[in-house]
């Protein structure tokens, strides 16, 4: 980080950033600067006395090094030093050093600054990470250089070590800027030396102030200054040397210390990357300064080697380069008498016992490996994933001693920790698996004594797994570090770019807990990490504790040691400075409760304290620590709730600015939906939806408030209050949270925006319900109310735009990027999902409502304000008037927009399916007639726009057909000037463009309603004559609508040139729909000229087999249609003989009661089903309906008509058989026959004409030509086809007609009417069956019709003789009339 600053070397100098005022003395003091003279600080150049000419001390191995005497001391000593001098001659260069303060930290930072000065990073319910504030200006200026560090809470200062300089500073000041001391070190022999080592050194009896130890890596070089100010002193006082030096000598070539250990007040330890040991000792017997080093030597035995005789001796066995891992000593409250335990990578441990001067008793080894990869793979199954070679044995710490009872109980570690026996080593170490790119890290605790080694708790890291790569020959300022402090109940691991936080309380109690106890697994207990940026710049480079205080002594009191309630690890953090991790309340974590790492926590970190951009944490969060789906999801609901209701402590509940309040809220609602992208958060649609739409709110009310300053600027002096603040005085009490007035909250608003917005849809729904209360209540008048409509307008719009805006623009931020929207809302999928915002209950009703409320108030008022050029005191404004109407067609699309909304998800939610249909109604009501009625007020084109926003294809259609209207009638009014035709014309071809354009767009959807209401307004012309349509839809319109069939075969002929489509047409409506038996024969007579006309166009293609199989469906239709002409005029003949008995009926019941009295004697009286339906047969008749074939049929079987009928019609039974050959359908062809022969049989009394006596030939004869029997005979013989004689149905052929059951007719009737009507005929059948077997009526069959044939024959002679030319005439008009086509092979009756 700093470069040299002598090129060559010099001795150890120190410089102090500050002069600290010290007691006045009369010697050895310069003068004192003059009063009121500003303070410079103090550097290295400034008091450089260029003539000094330092000299360097090398100390052999088996000698101290002191300080060079003064003239008082004894002579001895100054001999036997000079004798072991070496004097180098360096040219020192002058060194610079620029104390500059550090800027005022921002707003934002102070905000979140403690009380101490510090910046909170991140918290929780845990632990709390806090930037400190005191940093050396050197360090902060320049973090380029390799450094490492150390903290030594008990003193209360920091060291940081580079490859020039050592810096000391007190790390718990609150100044940014502190007293700094800075050592300027001997130069390294080489560039790629690793850094010095260094460690403070307790104070001496006569400073209060730690001294400095620092050994050069490469060269051996010791520096020691006995107090930091006293050493800068000496620097001030421009003193030759400030420190004791003293050179190494023994070291290899290639070895380096790597790492000094603080065994005060024994000495220190040295490591070396060769894996040798040396104690270290400055000062001597006497306690003054000076420097002593002793090496391992392989020939020295226990009792006479020193400490590190036995420790080379424990380990000569190791050929590895940097195999030991750690060496530490406790912090024993013993004087001059520390315990000493090396760890090696393998796991190999030995203690000794350590004296001051270097004297050493072993006190235990062992090898723990196997029985730490045993023990952790029998609590941790994870861990036999790893291969046991792999094991390493990573740093280790001792258990502090001197605990209250009650941490002892609370504590997963063992019985160990209440011994005060000093040959009992409690350690905790810190070990690893590696399988690859992932390691697994665990804590075990070791008790070694001198003649066991027992393991304890094993407690396994499950959130941190990367490997470390650091080794000692290498990286030595990356090497993990274990902590354990006071009272032993959370662990720390310091790893190169994050920090484990691991609890080792004994968990609560729980059946999961006595479960994994049963079969040896550990129950989860916290454990959480601390990530740092992974870059270039930021690194841990050292670190320390901070602890309670013992209850007793056993360790040296500190008089500058920070107060610490809770422990806590400082680490030093390149690129930031001091950074404490300081739990909150160590008692949690052994409490029933404990602290607990939640998916909530890490969102929040994430939220809250991953927005600086200085801050050198990261929340991106750890493959190691996952949480379920569920959880995440819920903790991502409440973190966001928690932002909307302001009930998160890391949001301000006073903030200054308002604006800036919500602002900040809803950026911590982006930054909590990109922290779930970023980790990959599985969260279930529900969440995502839920989270979008707290966002909504948020955003929402962003606008809100702006809304809320204008119409407060708007408003006059006297009345500031706005709508927005009469919603919140209204909003009932417990929907809402209320003011405390007592503590100062005063105002209502701004309270409801900081800790009410997710309550936001309540809030936008009572702009009306405020509004209709006061207006109900008479408190307000017209012209207040007025802005209060305008007012909720504002509101209803900005919520419904801005919300459905935000949720388009940011759908697929949310992870709904596959979405369907429509009008910013879901087209379907609403299963499951919350009910929207948007368009919740309250909302939809109310902005309808709203709606309503302000067209009604535009439609009193624009009209007079127009008319007024000065409005009354009380009276609207025209301005807010006007502003209101141009506002209705957004609000309009809102309120349907909203209504949609609800509707959808109501429809998909079982308990809301009932209301779910009232609002979908209004939305189709609503949305055809709002946009016309805005078009109507002179909204065309915006109402346009709504109509085909919302696939309202009717109100578009007449929206453009009124425009266009309306643009012609301005068109022909007179005195319109020039310009003014031509911008209404111009306007009307638009008009008439949209609307040719949508025919092709939307099609038939648009197109019919566009006929329909030309049809509705002005008829079939217009229809007819329409030519926006270039699709055809005008004769799929027309053919779509059976109604319209008199229409659209005129558009077939017309316009479409399709006769035979006309034809058809023509021919369907005669058959099917037409009611009136007049207008069904001229369809009927219109169809056959039709497909007459179109069989005589396809005559020249014949040849063709398509039109030959066009040709035998016309000749089908054609039968067809002369069949219907065939009942057409048999009802038309029987009209005739029935319309004379109503001659004298005054209305159509009187007509009816004429007719059955005149023509129903024929029907027994005791047979009412039979004659109800011969009345409605009747009744139909005569109101000239088309009758259906059985209908007919009835009428002319049970028709009563006078004798002198037979001249003028056929006899009604052959009609009746006609009809029932020519229009029955196929299944009842054969039963109406049936029945027509039956009743025709059963007409006349066959007991009387079979009883003969007394009766001569003639008067038989006569009474049988009396017969209704015989009169049907003759006419079918005379109207018979020569070609298919007639032939009689037989009597027993006619039995069982319409029996068991009726035509269709009645298969909807009553089952008791039908019962009645099978009754009667079950009656006819017993009569005819009664002639058949007792009148012998098959004879009498047989006579009559040899008689009528005699008879027909004699006629036809008779008639030859008197003019054959007119019988001929006479005989073909009959035919014509009644035999149908005669040039078909189909005889008429097939009996």
């Amino acid at each position: 980080m700093f470069s040299p600053s002598v090129a060559d070397g010099g001795p150890a100098t120190a410089t102090r950033s500050r002069r600290r005022q010290r007691p006045l003395s009369s010697e050895n003091l310069p003068q004192q600067p003059k009063a009121k003279r500003p303070r410079l600080p103090l550097t290295e150049q400034t008091f450089v006395n260029p003539d000094v000419r330092h000299e360097m001390i090398e100390v052999k191995t088996d000698k101290v090094a002191t300080r060079p005497p003064n003239k008082d001391n004894n002579k001895d000593n100054n001999n036997s030093n000079n004798n072991k001098e070496q004097t180098e001659n360096p040219t020192p260069t002058p060194r610079k050093e620029l104390n500059v303060r550090a800027k005022k930290s921002k707003h934002g930072d102070r905000a979140a600054n403690k009380g101490d000065g510090s910046l909170v990073l991140t918290s929780t319910n845990a632990y709390i990470v806090s930037k400190l504030p005191a940093l050396p200006d050197r360090i902060r200026s320049d973090w380029s250089g390799n450094q490492t560090a150390d903290v030594f809470s008990t003193s209360g200062y920091a060291l940081t070590l580079t490859a020039t300089h050592a810096i000391v500073w007190p790390y718990t000041s609150t100044s940014q800027s502190p007293e700094t001391f800075t050592f300027t070190l001997p130069s390294s022999s080489k560039p790629t030396d690793p850094l010095p080592v260094g460690c403070l050194v307790s104070p001496s009896a006569s400073s209060t102030e730690p001294g400095l130890v620092v050994v050069m890596a490469g060269t051996g070089k010791v520096v020691y200054w006995e107090s930091i100010s006293s050493a800068a002193t000496f620097a001030f006082i421009k003193k030759d040397r400030s420190g004791v030096e003293h050179v190494i000598s023994g070291m290899a070539s290639g070895e380096k210390v790597v790492a000094i250990t603080n065994a005060e007040s024994a000495g220190f330890i040295l490591t070396f990357n060769s894996g040798r040991l040396a104690y270290l000792n400055v000062r001597d017997s006497h306690g003054r300064p000076a420097i002593s080093v002793q090496f391992l030597r392989n020939n020295l035995s226990v009792s006479t080697s020193g400490i590190f005789g036995s420790i080379r001796h424990a380990f000569s066995h190791l050929t590895l380069r940097g195999d030991i891992a750690a060496v530490r000593a406790d912090r024993s409250a013993r004087v001059g008498e520390r315990n000493v335990v090396a760890l090696t990578g393998k796991g190999r441990l030995q203690a000794w016992k350590v004296h001051r001067g270097g004297h050493n008793d072993i006190i235990g080894e062992a090898d723990v490996r196997e029985d730490i990869v045993s023990a952790l793979q029998e609590v941790d199954p994870a861990s036999k994933d790893f291969p046991k070679e792999s094991f390493e044995a990573i740093d280790f710490a001792y258990v502090p001693k001197g605990l209250e009872p009650k941490y002892l109980e609370l504590s997963k570690l063992s019985d160990a920790m209440a011994s005060d026996d000093p040959t009992v080593q409690h350690l905790l170490l810190l070990v690893s698996l590696t399988r690859r790119s992932s390691s697994r890290y665990a804590l075990a605790e070791v008790v070694l004594t001198s003649t066991d080694c027992h393991i304890g708790m094993i407690r396994p890291l499950t959130s941190y797994s990367t490997p470390t790569s650091a080794s000692i020959d290498t990286i030595q300022t990356t090497r993990p570090r274990l902590y354990l402090p006071r009272p032993a109940l959370v662990a720390f691991v310091v790893f190169d770019r994050a920090a484990v936080l691991a609890s080792i309380a004994i968990p609560p109690e729980s059946p999961d807990s006595q479960l994994q106890s049963d079969i040896h697994i550990l129950p989860p207990s916290f454990e959480d990490v601390i990530d740092f940026r992974e870059d270039d710049l930021h690194e841990i480079v050292g670190s320390g504790i901070e602890e309670t205080p013992a209850i007793f002594g056993h360790e040296e009191t500190r008089l500058h040691r920070p107060k610490t309630k809770n422990p806590a690890v400082v680490l030093m953090v390149r690129g930031a400075g001091s950074v404490r991790i300081a739990t909150t309340d160590i008692d949690k974590f052994g409490s029933d409760e404990p602290p607990k790492v939640s998916a909530k926590s890490k969102l929040e970190q994430a939220v809250f304290f991953g927005v600086k951009q200085d801050n050198p944490l990261i929340f991106n969060g750890r493959k190691e620590i996952t949480f379920s789906k569920e959880e995440t999801a819920q903790a991502a609901l409440e973190v966001s709730h928690e932002i909307l209701s302001s009930t998160t402590p890391y949001i301000s509940t006073l903030p200054a600015s308002l604006e800036d309040n919500l602002r900040a809220r809803s950026k911590a609602l982006e930054r909590l939906m990109s922290h779930l992208k970023t980790t990959g958060a599985d969260l279930d649609r529900k969440t995502r939806w839920s989270l979008l739409y707290n966002a909504e709110k948020m955003h929402v009310a962003v606008h809100l408030w702006k809304r809320h300053e204008t119409f407060t600027a708007a408003r006059a002096a006297n009345d500031k209050k706005s709508l927005i603040g009469m919603i919140v005085e209204f909003i009932h009490q417990d929907q809402k949270h209320n003011p405390v007035a007592s503590i100062g909250e005063t105002d209502r608003v701004r309270h409801w925006f900081v800790n009410d917005t997710f309550r936001l849809e309540l809030f936008v729904a009572w702009a009306y319900e405020v509004i209709k209360t006061l207006y109900k209540d008479r408190l307000l008048d017209d012209a207040k109310v007025t802005v209060m409509v305008y007012e909720a307008v504002q509101i209803n719009i900005c919520t419904h735009v801005s919300a459905l805006e935000f949720r388009k623009n940011n759908l697929s931020f949310y992870g709904l990027g596959l979405e369907e929207l429509r009008m910013g809302i879901l087209r379907d999928g609403y299963d499951d999902l919350p009910e929207p915002w948007t368009g919740c209950h309250y909302i939809a009703n109310n902005i309808k409502r709203l709606v309503d409320l302000s067209s009604q108030w535009v439609a009193k008022y624009r009209g007079e304000g127009e008319g007024e050029k000065q409005k009354g005191p009380n009276q609207p404004d025209p301005q807010v008037i006007q502003k209101i109407f141009e506002d209705l067609p957004l609000l309009t699309d809102a309120m349907l927009t909203s209504v949609l909304e609800y509707a959808r998800w109501a429809m998909a939610t079982p308990d809301q399916k009932a209301i779910a249909q009232q609002f979908a109604k209004v939305y189709q009501e609503d949305r055809i007639e709002k946009p016309v009625a805005l078009a109507q007020s002179g909204k065309w084109d915006e109402a346009a726009s709504i109509a085909e926003k919302h696939e309202s294809l009717r109100a578009l259609a007449a929206i453009l057909l009124d425009h266009v209207e309306e643009l012609e009638g301005k068109l022909k009014q007179p005195g319109l000037s020039t310009s003014e035709r031509e911008r209404l014309q111009s306007i009307r071809q638009a008009k008439k463009a949209k609307l040719e354009t949508s025919v092709g767009t939307y099609g038939q959807a648009f197109a019919f309603p566009v006929y329909e209401l030309l049809l509705q307004k002005h008829g079939v012309e217009d229809v007819l004559n329409w030519g926006l349509d270039k699709h055809g839809f005008k004769t799929k319109f027309l053919r779509s609508k059976p109604e319209l069939a008199r229409i659209s075969w005129i558009n077939d002929v017309q316009l479409e040139d399709d006769v035979g489509h006309g034809a058809d047409t023509l021919v369907e409506l005669a058959l099917t729909k037409e009611q009136q038996v007049w207008n069904k024969k001229i369809e009927l007579s219109l169809g056959k000229l039709a497909l007459l006309a179109e069989m005589e166009e396809s005559e020249p293609n014949t040849g063709v087999f398509k039109v030959k199989s066009d040709e035998a469906r016309n000749e089908e239709k054609l039968k067809k249609v002369d069949d219907e002409l065939i009942a057409i005029r048999i009802q038309d003949q029987l009209y005739s003989q029935i319309f004379p008995s109503t001659y004298d009926a005054v209305d159509e019941a009187a007509a009816l009661n004429f007719a059955m009295e005149a023509h129903s004697m024929n029907i027994p009286r005791r047979q009412k089903a039979q004659h109800q339906v011969f009345e409605d047969g009747m009744k139909r008749l005569l109101r000239h309906e088309a009758l259906d074939a059985m209908t007919l049929i009835d009428l002319l079987t049970l028709v009563s008509l006078k004798p002198e009928s037979r001249e003028e019609i056929a006899h009604p039974f052959w009609l009746a058989l006609k009809v029932a050959e020519s229009n029955c359908h196929s299944d009842e062809k054969k039963e109406a026959k049936r029945l027509i022969w039956r009743r025709l049989f059963t007409r006349d009394d066959w007991a009387k004409i079979n009883d003969t006596q007394l009766k001569d030939d003639r008067e038989v004869v006569e009474r049988l030509a009396d017969t209704e029997l015989y009169s049907m005979l003759a006419d079918c013989i005379r109207f018979q086809d020569a070609r298919s004689p007639f032939r009689p149905q037989p009597p027993q052929e006619a039995l069982g007609a319409f029996v068991d059951h009726l035509d269709r007719r009645f298969r909807d009737f009553d089952s008791n009417f039908c019962t009645k009507l099978m009754d009667a005929m079950k009656y006819e059948d017993k009569i005819l069956h009664q002639y058949i077997e007792k009148s012998r009526l098959g004879e009498w069959l047989r006579t009559c019709l040899s008689t009528a044939r005699v008879d027909v024959e004699s006629a036809v002679d008779e008639a030859t003789k008197e003019g054959a030319a007119v019988s001929t005439a006479e005989a073909t008009k009959s035919q014509s009339l009644f035999a149908g086509k005669q040039n078909g092979n189909t005889p008429l009756f097939g009996i």
